[in-house]
Parts: C-alpha cells; structure tokens; sequence
C-alpha cells in the first residue's frame, strides 16, 4: 500500500496567504511544489526539506505563478496535474513561455504522457515516500548542502 493512499483527506482550508520567501542559500535548488491537497503537499514539502531541497509551496496553479513572480529564480516545477484553478499541464505551458529550459516533474494518478511537454517527467501515482525524492535528486542532482 503506498503512503499516500494512508492519508486521511482533511477538510479544505481557506487560501493560504503567499509565503515570504527569505534567501537561499548558494547551491540549493528551489523546488516549486505545487499541489492542491494540502495534506499530501505539506508531505513532499517535508521529504524534500529533510533531503536539504529549498521548497517554495503553491495550492494551485493561479498561486505558483504568482510565487514563481516572487521567487525570480526555480530549478524544478513538481506538479499534481488535476488541479482546480489551473492544471498542472497549463501552468507548465505558461511558465516555459517565460522559462524554455525550466524542469518539470508532473503527479497524477492520470496517464498524460501527450500533455508534458518538455523537460518533464511523469510521477504516477500511487508512489512509495522515497520515489519523488529519487525523481527530483535524478532531475536536478543532490542539494549541495545535502545531509550526510
């Protein structure tokens, strides 16, 4: 049984306010995550943080864009594809208007492999804890400051 099919599905919460995002340290990639549920989101944020990733988290693709504004610089896009507000594939296909070469990692538990798009890759759900940190140490390489 995969880990995400263990989480209880909690009750929507309101918005989030956009987090400030404060520096970053020289060699550690941003990770922009971006997922709806916010139980699965605060999850990855928290694998990828432990592994020494920057995490900058989104709960929709309207929010990502307005974060990615913030930020001015992200390595990696991690993306659920069903999203409300926007989908994952259409945030992709604004922000390579803006940045060609930037890396996406898609979530679903839908086949998709037509909508990607470039410089993506497919995460299919359901998907044991350590596959996504695989797929983002394998797309970006490990943080510099990665833990022993």
């Amino acid at each position: 049984m995969s880990w995400l099919s263990k989480l209880a599905h909690p009750a929507p919460s309101p918005e989030a306010s956009m987090p400030v995002i404060g520096p970053v340290p020289d060699g550690v990639p941003i990770v922009l995550l971006v997922e709806d549920e916010p139980a699965v989101r605060g999850l990855f944020a928290m694998s990828l943080r432990k592994d020494g990733y920057f995490v900058v988290e989104a709960s929709n693709g309207a929010e990502a864009l307005a974060v990615i504004e913030q930020t001015g610089r992200v390595d990696l896009v991690v993306t659920d594809v069903v999203m409300p507000v926007m989908k994952g594939t259409e945030l992709a296909q604004r922000l390579r208007e803006k940045f060609p070469a930037l890396r996406f990692i898609f979530v679903s538990g839908y086949v998709v492999h037509d909508e990607l798009g470039p410089n993506a890759e497919l995460l299919q759900k359901p998907f044991l804890k350590g596959d996504l940190l695989k797929r983002v140490t394998a797309v970006l390489g490990p943080p510099q400051s990665s833990p022993a």
